[in-house]
């Protein structure tokens, strides 16, 4: 089992919860997109995920 042991979102050492969401890729392929979260970044997290996706699917893009 994966243990975080930072948050990702404000880079505190803190025991984190693993946020995990479902994302369809390649026609049938399912992958699983995860972060380590604090509970103070749990809310924000939850709110502005659609944002995160934006930003990972734009990297992706120019690379």
């Amino acid at each position: 089992m994966f243990k975080c042991s930072s948050c990702e979102l404000c880079g505190r050492e803190v025991d984190a919860e693993l946020m995990c969401t479902l994302t369809l890729t390649e026609e049938n392929k399912e992958d699983r997109a995860c972060w380590c979260v604090c509970a103070d970044c749990k809310e924000k997290f939850l709110e502005n995920i659609d944002r995160v996706y934006k930003e990972l699917i734009e990297d992706m893009r120019k690379k």
